[in-house]
């Protein structure tokens, strides 16, 4: 494996996320409007989403292959990701993995931008899953 590299990948290399998540047995997609964000090696090991939303981005798509997990490739991504955009950062995610955002400067989110909120409720009627924020850091 060589070292890992964090980009963006163009809206025309938008096939190649959505192929990961196939391989991956995910059921994500890649939102059309999305900025897409992936760590090669060269093979993509992992991808994120980011959609524009109110006063920030909502983050979408965190998955990082099984053969790669717990060697700070979210984590690296991530913040990678983060840096490009203005804003807030939302995420939605099952409880259990609060813990991991929570050390990347997320917190429980009960105002999200109207948009999310819809999202939210409906998504909640067939799992459990709970908002959380990245507030935009002041400089």
């Amino acid at each position: 494996m060589g070292p890992i590299q964090y980009l963006p990948l163009s809206p025309l290399q938008r096939p190649l996320l959505d192929k990961f998540y196939r391989t991956q047995r995910s059921a994500m997609r890649t939102p059309a409007q999305a900025a897409l964000w992936v760590a090669r090696t060269p093979d993509i090991v992992a991808g994120l989403c980011l959609s524009a939303v109110e006063d920030g981005h909502w983050l979408t798509g965190l998955l990082v292959a099984e053969t790669h997990r717990r060697a700070g490739i979210a984590s690296a991504l991530m913040s990678r990701a983060a840096e490009s955009v203005e804003g807030n950062l939302w995420l939605f995610c099952h409880p259990n993995l609060s813990a991991f955002y929570v050390r990347h400067g997320f917190a429980n989110c009960t105002q999200l931008p109207d948009s999310l909120a819809n999202r939210l409720e409906r998504y909640s009627r067939h799992k459990k899953l709970i908002a959380l924020v990245r507030p935009q850091p002041h400089h």
